[in-house]
């Protein structure tokens, strides 16, 4: 009797054993499942990528997606070279941030850029939201990675602020030297640009530059025109014939490291 007593305690505690083991099994496994749940946020910059020439402006937009849930609060912290870019102004004005905890503010020297704001409640909810409008300039020439420090936040309005940024997209820049200002141009046909010639036969002739990848150039009436993007070659040398009276303009532009450059008129 003792014995089957004994074997009736001893299968109660590992009934109650294994229940308390399935119970933590239950929790620790639904973790994960509610985590998966939950939509990531993502900052993203646009454009994420390009090619610019040294000395000019870059406009650079930091974006929000919500992934479909509202969120109140964003810190948005991020990373540049300051040997090759410098900030020239954050833009506040078009924000999805009602309440600036700070203005956007950043530092040249460093190479930092932050933005930490609120929405009100509700908070809000968008795929493409503008957290700011950062201007640029390119001082150096390179390769420029803009990156999202580990630091920034998305905050979900659940009265807990959890945090649901779970995807940032950085920016990878190419920057190189403006190509030259446009090509030498002479004429072995019409040489001087204030004679008047009888030939109607044209020939345009160009000095060809190290690193220049193709030409385009158009002839016209106008004085100052600016030929378009569709690259013509690398010839250096253009003939047009049978042109009617008249006073005629060449225009021509080179490409270099995908960047056209200047306009000659000729």
């Amino acid at each position: 009797m003792r014995n089957m007593a004994t074997a009736m305690m001893l299968a109660r505690k590992l009934s109650l054993g294994f229940f308390s083991f399935a119970v933590g099994v239950l929790v620790f496994c639904s973790v994960p499942f509610q985590a998966a749940a939950q939509k990531p946020a993502s900052l993203f910059l646009v454009p994420s990528s390009g090619t610019f020439t040294v000395g000019s402006t870059v406009r650079i937009s930091l974006l929000l997606n919500t992934a479909g849930q509202n969120v109140n609060a964003v810190e948005a912290n991020l990373r540049f070279p300051p040997d090759k870019l410098q900030v020239v102004s954050p833009s506040a004005g078009k924000s999805l941030i009602g309440i600036w905890v700070s203005q956007p503010n950043y530092d040249n020297r460093k190479g930092v850029l932050r933005f930490q704001g609120a929405i009100p409640n509700p908070g809000i909810n968008t795929s493409r939201g503008v957290v700011s409008d950062i201007t640029f300039r390119v001082v150096g020439v390179g390769t420029a990675i803009l990156q999202f420090e580990d630091s920034s936040k998305v905050l979900l309005n659940d009265g807990k602020g959890t945090n649901i940024l779970g995807q940032v997209t950085n920016g990878v820049y190419h920057f190189v030297l403006p190509p030259p200002g446009g090509p030498i141009v002479t004429s072995p046909t019409h040489p001087d640009q204030e004679t008047w010639y009888r030939n109607s036969t044209v020939t345009f002739e160009w000095e060809s530059e190290e690193g220049v990848d193709a030409y385009s150039y158009m002839l016209n009436k106008v004085p100052v025109d600016t030929p378009d993007n569709i690259p013509e070659g690398r010839a250096t040398r253009q003939t047009y014939t049978n042109l009617a009276d008249g006073v005629y303009y060449f225009h021509i532009k080179a490409l270099r490291d995908g960047v056209w450059g200047g306009v000659t008129h000729y």
